[in-house]
């Protein structure tokens, strides 16, 4: 889940810096105030809170770790995954994104293959045989079809 939310980060890196408006109320100052981030920002901490809460999941699953911590300190880490679910889930409402949607399109993406003939990191005098070994036995059957004609 990590590695997916890292792909997804490199692709929605805040292009322009559109600032998108947030605006809360501190409850300290008595006043509301208004701090701007892009979008591609809150799709980072979006990710970042979603991965959180599947690795406390994964540690909370370990029954060996739940009688280490002790009922108490289960109890915080579960309340702080739900806590996180739930600015999550409010994110995502809010901005658009979807998280299952990026990361399947993420997974679909890697899981294509290259082209055989991208060109990255070859030899030009590699590349240029390449292709004359590949139009020559493109050749070969058109001219063998021409013959039996």
């Amino acid at each position: 889940m990590v590695k997916d939310s890292v792909e997804i980060m490199e692709q929605g890196a805040c292009s322009g810096m559109a600032a998108v408006p947030i605006h809360y109320y501190d409850v300290d100052r008595m006043q509301e105030k208004t701090i701007e981030s892009c979008q591609g920002d809150l799709t980072v901490i979006c990710n970042v809170l979603a991965d959180y809460a599947d690795l406390l999941d994964e540690f909370l699953n370990d029954e060996k770790e739940r009688e280490w911590l002790g009922f108490c300190a289960v109890m915080q880490y579960e309340r702080m995954r739900d806590r996180c679910r739930k600015i999550t889930a409010g994110l995502q409402e809010k901005t658009g994104y979807d998280r299952d949607a990026a990361i399947e399109k993420c997974r679909r993406k890697a899981g294509r293959k290259p082209k055989a003939d991208t060109g990255i990191g070859e030899d030009a005098l590699v590349l240029s045989a390449r292709r004359r070994a590949q139009q020559k036995t493109e050749q070969q059957p058109a001219a063998e079809q021409s013959k039996t004609e």
